[in-house]
């Protein structure tokens, strides 16, 4: 009974604003407040109204398509500086150079168009042709003090060092562009390692200059950024089972002279990282070293 009577008298509310409805004449005001006679009055008007034909629809969709808009915009926002990093054509690849103001004395064009370095000056360094393959491993040195007794030694912290940097990659001689830049390879790693001496040193005034410390550069900032190194050793494999090419560089004085370069060999320059005592003092700090900014300023 009570549902009967609770049904009829819902329909006679239907009916009495289908009625007051029906009243208004057709235009804006009849189509605004159709959704929420429908919406409230279910049935009085037949079927809901869609209320994406109100007057209102088109500003709501408005606001709905301006507001995903906005947070479009502020997600690019947030990820700009990313985006335009990854898009910047960066040249990750590894690099050994001299620092900039030595390049002309490490290089000894000695006034010559053509030398055995211009290869590795033109490239900005000596550049990996492949990538190389790298092993890292540090080390803290630690002094044990063993007491009468004791089953486990007491550790004091002594100092820390730097990696050693084994660049190992193969270089190739497929053209003659290869083969002469494989030939400024092996002349970069001599002159590398080697110090000023003699008589032509004290001539120049360069004598007691020791090899130069170098930068090494590879896989971005946080990677290795402009690390002073110096060559401690390294290795050129000249193997049996492969072609030698011929090149020929114009210093000779009667028009050339000629070496013969293998075809592919395996190179591994050995580099140690060296800091001055100055920067160590003044510019190291294990913060900058966990948060990324001391990369930029050679450590690793």
């Amino acid at each position: 009974m009570f549902e009967d009577s609770q049904k009829a008298l819902a329909s006679r509310i239907n009916d009495f604003a289908a009625s007051k409805f029906n009243e208004i004449d057709d235009g804006p005001l009849k189509n605004a407040l159709g959704g929420f006679v429908g919406t409230a009055f279910p049935g009085a008007l037949g079927t809901i109204p869609d209320m994406r034909d109100n007057v209102f629809s088109g500003q709501i969709q408005g606001k709905i398509q301006a507001s995903q808009q906005e947070q479009r915009e502020q997600i690019l926002r947030s990820y700009k500086p990313v985006t335009d990093n990854l898009s910047e054509k960066r040249d990750w690849r590894a690099r050994l150079r001299p620092k900039a103001g030595g390049e002309d004395q490490f290089y000894s064009r000695l006034g010559m168009q053509d030398y055995l370095l211009k290869p590795i000056k033109d490239s900005g360094g000596l550049v990996w042709q492949y990538t190389p393959t790298m092993f890292l491993s540090g080390s803290a040195e630690y002094n044990q003090a063993l007491a009468q007794g004791m089953n486990y030694p007491i550790n004091t912290f002594i100092n820390g060092r730097a990696p050693d940097l084994p660049v190992t990659a193969d270089f190739t001689a497929n053209d003659i562009y290869e083969a002469r830049y494989l030939l400024a390879v092996m002349t970069f790693l001599r002159v590398a390692s080697k110090a000023y001496f003699g008589d032509t040193a004290v001539a120049t005034g360069r004598y007691g200059t020791p090899p130069p410390v170098l930068l090494f550069e590879y896989l971005g900032e946080h990677g290795f950024h402009e690390v002073p190194v110096v060559v401690t050793n390294y290795t050129m494999e000249l193997p049996g089972d492969v072609d030698y090419v011929p090149v020929e560089t114009g210093i000779g004085s009667e028009g050339g002279e000629v070496t013969y370069v293998p075809t592919k060999s395996n190179i591994t320059v050995n580099l140690t990282p060296t800091y001055t005592p100055h920067k160590l003092r003044r510019r190291f700090d294990l913060e900058s070293i966990s948060n990324g900014r001391a990369y930029k300023d050679g450590f690793i």
